[in-house]
């Protein structure tokens, strides 16, 4: 007789006070944990420029996997794409085989929301913007403690 088998079903997507739809834990989500990959469509970085203009994206879910490529959520992605920044993180991001997991770096109540810090960074030196610049137009909202004010790395 085969089993089935048993579906991990940790989390749910609502509404976030953070910012528009965000990942919360329906039970306890014990720390190490993998939660879920982080899916979605796998781009070459030097389209997403013209993706964006041709309205194939809004580029609000791209994941960098590495120098060259970016999975976009948008693109045939899962409930990872609606897990919002913080500066104080409960989760993050390992890559497996150049494949992207979710997991808990500290455990998890029913009812808390899943976060992790995005890290945000341009690859190309001629890009260069200011921390006002940084803090104006990619924004935090997680009201840590440690906010930087930006989703972006400094």
């Amino acid at each position: 007789m085969s089993q089935v088998p048993r579906l991990r079903d940790f989390t749910i997507v609502k509404t976030s006070s953070v910012h528009g739809k965000g990942v919360f834990a329906k039970r306890t989500i014990p720390k190490g944990t993998r939660i879920f990959e982080y899916m979605g469509q796998r781009v070459n970085k030097e389209n997403l420029a013209s993706d964006l203009a041709n309205g194939l994206t809004s580029m609000i879910y791209v994941l960098s996997l590495n120098e060259t490529i970016a999975i976009d959520g948008e693109r045939g992605g899962n409930d990872a794409r609606f897990i919002n920044h913080s500066c104080a993180p409960n989760c993050e991001v390992l890559y497996f085989n150049e494949t992207p997991y979710i997991y808990a770096i500290q455990a998890l109540i029913a009812g808390e929301e899943l976060c992790f810090d995005y890290k945000l960074n341009f690859y190309k030196e001629a890009i260069k913007i200011t921390a006002e610049q940084k803090k104006e137009w990619f924004p935090c909202n997680c009201g840590s403690i440690n906010c930087r004010g930006s989703l972006f790395l400094y």
